[in-house]
């Protein structure tokens, strides 16, 4: 069960007392064989870097970098990944944590389907931030074998499944289209990969992902623009990479999920409802220049 060596990338900035919890999860897992890349995106407390430090002196396993200068989410995301060495790769989020288990039951989903290209674990999210508290929500596993089942749950999840396990090579093939989109680019990945790849999943793993109340209150600036990104992408994916048997299928489901959760729950003003018509009409005949020209704006605001 430990033969395959599993590399964990860790991306970090001020990740403060949680960073604790983090790694003593990951410490614990009852498959050895890892390795635990972690990239200190230059934090600016006193606390990541002597917890990092202290961390890398004890386990061999643990490899630092302090990076010299901050260069932005995405990118510290993706250095990760270029640094893995093992069959398999996964991220931690440095607030998070895992059962101990967990590292070994997703290694035994992938070993057990060597064409799934990512397996996914049962994960429960807790408000309160206090891991063994009430969790809020529990998020199953993806559906094994049944790709329209695998992308309606995904459309619900808000993108968890970042945090499960990828064969290395795939991923060091296609996480660099992160930077293609200007907003949600892990969420539209991951989309995108579900057209066309097998995922696996399993109860056996438990994810546990710890969420402060508020944490992800957006501007309406930011709203809109990721609304816009939504609309665009999500559709676009579903026409160019399914085959055309299952095109229309896919569109109906897409279109329901951007109405349900991106524009009827979310309360937009009028404004965006219009532009979320003209967005979707454009491309449903496939006029990608339109689309792009309307998100310029919003792609070079941050």
């Amino acid at each position: 069960m430990n033969s395959r060596l599993v590399s964990i990338g860790m991306p970090v900035y001020n990740g403060g007392e949680d960073l604790r919890r983090a790694l003593d999860s990951i410490l614990a897992q009852t498959h050895t064989n890892f390795e635990l890349i972690i990239s200190d995106n230059a934090s600016t407390d006193e606390l990541t870097k002597a917890l990092t430090e202290e961390y890398a002196r004890k386990d061999a396993r643990i490899r630092l970098t302090r990076q010299p200068q901050n260069q932005g989410i995405l990118a510290n995301f993706l250095w990760v990944v270029d640094q893995a060495r093992g069959d398999y790769f996964m991220w931690a989020a440095h607030d998070d944590t895992w059962s101990p288990n967990y590292v070994a039951s997703l290694a035994r989903c992938l070993d057990d389907a060597p064409a799934a290209v990512l397996a996914t674990p049962r994960t429960m999210i807790d408000v309160a931030k206090r891991t063994g508290g009430s969790f809020e929500k529990v998020i199953p596993p993806a559906p094994n074998g049944d790709r329209w089942q695998t992308l309606d749950l995904f459309l619900t999840i808000s993108g968890v499944w970042i945090y499960g396990m990828f064969r290395t090579e795939w991923i060091k093939r296609t996480s660099p289209e992160f930077g293609k989109y200007s907003v949600l680019g892990d969420h539209i990945w991951l989309y995108g990969m579900l057209l066309q790849e097998q995922v696996v999943g399993t109860d056996e793993a438990i994810y546990y992902r710890t969420q402060t109340q508020g944490k992800y209150v957006l501007s309406t600036r930011k709203k809109v623009e990721t609304l816009l990104g939504v609309l665009y992408h999500i559709p676009r994916l579903t026409w160019t990479r399914l085959p055309p048997e299952e095109r229309w299928q896919g569109f109906r489901r897409a279109f329901s999920f951007i109405y349900r959760r991106q524009i009827r729950q979310r309360n937009f003003l009028g404004t965006s409802l219009r532009i979320a018509k003209l967005t979707t009409l454009l491309t449903w005949f496939g006029i990608d220049a339109g689309i792009r020209r309307m998100l310029s704006p919003f792609r070079h605001a941050h």
